[in-house]
């Protein structure tokens, strides 16, 4: 026994001495040019390699005394001073060899260029990336060697058993994208490969711990990612295998600004199973997670190019998410998401189906007095929405949108839009209160500010982007909008609905209707919005519209027109959202009525006083009879009209209204009839009036005057019993009008003139047939006298 524990003594020493010395006699960087110039063949740059030692004790070690690598523009890829290649006499022994090659703090830059090709994957000569590589393709049967016959080539025992390592320790990877100018580093960035092998697990880590800082990006903390793979080795060959994958970045921290926040600790995490094998690629099981969403994914790719997937995310609180986006915390975010869905067939013609739903979805406005609340769901098919339907719940409201998508590239929709309860924005929404303008300080004779080029804002050009959407173009739409009631800003819609339909950028809206200020409309609009200037076309009916109410209801467009139940009709077509051009090429028809009515800034009967006050002078200069008469002429404040009538046109920019005619109610108000002109676009008025007082509320029936002895009653008008009347004209703009009353003196004066100079010859008439009367009378008495002896 002793003798043999002296030889195995001997054995270890003489053993020990051998490694001692073998180094002296072995000069591994004898080597060194030679393995330079083989790399350097297969490379597409170039590598540097410093002095090369040898180490037995315990393992095979060869030191590198520094190693660098350059691409072929003469960049720096790789470099580092400590590194070395390892393998264990053991695993020499064991038929097993394993190597591992060690680098620490090595310099790595990976450049993405312009062109988007990354110099760390084109440093190898024939290495070849195409996308769309499936499992079971081409390039997955070159990793595996096939003898001809097809059958996996049986590798030797050594190179099924063999086993490559790697070891980077505290490396500095620097990436630059030379297209955005992105650039980013990671210090103590760690990767370490165990057992790369053809026959046994292998292990994979990498890890780091991140600090950056872009801007307003700031980037800090771990990071980890582990892999297993485990070969399925059967009759000296491998047949397939397994492959898990997990990655965390749990207590990274990453803050955006205000705009996001995560904090160390919320879930930031991937795993993954993966198995394959000569007929297909599986995904047995896998799960992503971000914060409280997370989303599971299982499938197959087989070999033939079919596929199936299955996905499924967790019912997602969306409350939390307050903690990552600060901007939330004041729009209070409540409510669920959730996700489900599956995908597959062919790559040429795959199938997909998924369900995506929303349960409780409320947020806080700063306009809004209260949170709505959305609950809807969508359910998509291969190239389609198989059904949308979302209900808004609110105080006061509800409204619920429900329809279908058929086709993604041409898209056909059908739709219906209901209120039946109806929608009270009014307990919703607190709307901001208008803002008077300030009022304009011109100085006198100053010019007025010149209005803004129309085509400084082109509206027509907005809907450019839909007239070269091909998308858009083939979109087609059916739907219906229909609402019981809908208020806002103390105005009420009772009854509104349409239907809206659209076929290559033509928009209809037909069937029209709604109840508004005790009134109704019903009426059709289409619009054309392929051509630069969009054609529209229309055709109303109103119906007992109260104006009165429609001004008190901030109805600021009518405060400065008139009062009462108007109804009214039209029809006709224009051309341009563009407010200069759409005056100019609106064309309309119509006519209206209004009852029970009243004008709100022109009174009639104070321009009556004004035309009959300014002109008694120059009246009674040419019908000197009526000087001294002192006219009392009243006026009113409540004028009133029981129809306010005529029928309008608007062309080229002018509305014309050749009738107009406005019935005074009975001792409430003056006649007024005539024709108006009104410029669109300049605001000039043209009007052509007469003031008719058939009511005598000017008291101008009243004044008369005595020929002869004769009177002449109401001697400014025509006739006794006619009505005074007073011709006016209007010009300037409508929005500020100027009444001029130069024609009414003149035509007052011809009429009384007439009744005066009528009145006399009827008094001449009357004392000539008195003259003749008597005399005959005192004729014919002489002759009885003389007859009758008396």
């Amino acid at each position: 026994m002793k003798s043999v524990l002296k030889w195995i003594g001997i054995g270890a020493g003489l053993s020990v001495a051998g490694l001692a010395v073998a180094p002296i006699f072995i000069r591994v960087d004898q080597f060194r040019p030679e393995i330079v110039k083989a790399v350097n063949q297969e490379l597409n740059g170039t590598l540097e390699l410093g002095k090369l030692e040898l180490s037995l004790w315990g393992k095979v070690r060869i030191a590198i005394d520094g190693l660098k690598v350059t691409d072929l523009s003469k960049k720096e890829v790789l470099s580092v001073k400590d590194a070395s290649f390892e393998i264990p006499f053991t695993s020499l022994i064991s038929g097993s060899p394993s190597i591992t090659f060690q680098m620490k703090e090595p310099a790595i830059q990976v450049v993405k260029d312009a062109a988007g090709k990354i110099n760390l994957l084109s440093l190898p000569k024939g290495l070849k990336i195409t996308e769309g590589t499936a499992p079971g393709s081409s390039a997955q049967a070159a990793q595996t060697p096939t003898a001809s016959s097809g059958e996996a080539v049986k590798l030797p025992a050594m190179v099924m058993n063999a086993r490559f390592g790697l070891s980077i320790v505290d490396a500095k990877l620097t990436y630059l994208d030379q297209k955005t100018a992105l650039s980013n580093t990671v210090d103590h960035f760690n990767v370490r490969v165990r057992d790369l092998s053809l026959s046994r697990k292998t292990e994979i880590e990498l890890w780091a711990d991140l600090k950056t800082k872009m801007q307003d990006l700031t980037v800090e903390g771990p990071l980890k990612l582990t892999a297993e793979l485990s070969p399925e080795v059967k009759d000296g060959a491998v047949r397939g295998g397994s492959f898990k994958l997990a990655f965390s970045a749990d207590d990274l921290t990453i803050e955006k600004g205000v705009l996001f926040k995560k904090g160390k600790g919320v879930p930031a995490r991937f795993g993954a199973t993966f198995a394959m094998d000569s007929t297909q690629f599986k995904i047995q099981e896998s799960s992503l997670r971000f914060h409280n969403a997370e989303i599971g994914l299982t499938g197959k790719f087989e070999k033939t190019g079919a596929f199936a997937l299955k996905f499924d995310a967790k019912s997602i609180d969306l409350k939390p998410w307050s903690e990552l986006v600060p901007l939330l915390k004041e729009y209070e975010l409540e409510g669920k998401l959730g996700l489900s869905g599956d995908a597959g067939g062919r790559l040429d013609a795959i199938t997909y189906n998924a369900k995506v739903s929303v349960e409780g979805l409320s947020a806080k406005g700063p306009n809004l007095k209260a949170k709505p609340v959305i609950d809807g769901k969508i359910d998509i098919a291969t190239d389609r929405i198989e059904k949308f339907a979302f209900n808004l719940k609110g105080p006061g409201n509800e409204v619920s949108l429900e329809g279908r998508l058929v086709g993604f590239l041409k898209p056909q929709i059908t739709f219906s839009v209901t209120s039946p309860k109806g929608m009270d924005l009014d307990q919703w929404i607190e709307f901001p209160k208008p803002v008077e303008a300030p009022k304009a300080q011109a100085a006198a004779g100053s010019a007025p500010a010149p209005a803004k080029d129309a085509s400084e804002q082109d509206l027509d050009a907005l809907l450019n982007p839909l007239r070269t959407n091909d998308i858009a173009k083939a979109t087609g739409v059916d739907g219906s909008v229909s609402f019981s009631f809908i208020k806002a800003k103390g105005i009420r819609i009772d009854d509104l609905g349409c239907k809206i339909q659209m076929k290559n950028l033509g928009l209809q809206l037909s069937a029209i209707r709604m109840k508004i200020f005790g009134g109704s409309l019903s009426g059709n609009f289409s619009l054309d919005m392929l051509p630069a200037e969009p054609r529209y076309s229309m055709k109303f009916v109103l119906r007992d519209f109260d104006m009165q109410k429609a001004v008190e209801s901030q109805f600021a467009a009518l405060k400065n027109t008139l009062v009462g139940k108007l109804s009214a009709s039209l029809e006709g077509s224009g051309a341009s959202f563009n407010t200069l051009p759409a005056k100019k090429k609106l064309q309309l028809k119509g006519e209206f009525k209004v009852l029970d009515g009243a004008f709100q800034t022109m009174d009639i009967a104070k321009m009556a006083n004004e035309a009959l006050q300014g002109s008694v002078a120059k009246i009674a200069e040419k019908v000197p009879v009526l000087k001294g008469k002192n006219l009392q002429i009243g006026t009113r404040a409540d004028s009133r009209y029981e129809s306010i009538s005529g029928h309008f046109t608007i062309a080229g920019g002018v509305l014309d209204a050749p009738d107009f005619f406005a019935k005074a109610a009975p001792k409430r108000g003056i006649d007024l009839k005539g024709s108006t002109k009104m410029g669109l676009i300049d605001e000039s008025i043209d009007a052509k009036w007469e003031l008719i007082d058939t009511h005598h509320v000017t008291g101008a029936d009243q004044i008369q005057v005595n020929i002869a002895g004769k009177t002449i009653s109401n001697v400014l008008a025509k006739g006794e019993k006619d009505p005074l009347i007073l011709p006016v004209s209007v010009g300037c703009k409508w929005s500020a009008p100027c009444v001029s009353y130069t024609q009414v003196p003149e035509y007052l004066a011809g009429v009384a003139l007439a009744r005066v100079g009528k009145g006399a010859e009827e008094a001449a008439k009357d004392k000539v047939k008195e003259a003749v009367k008597g005399a005959v009378q005192e004729g014919v008495g002489k002759a009885l006298k003389g007859l009758f002896g008396r």
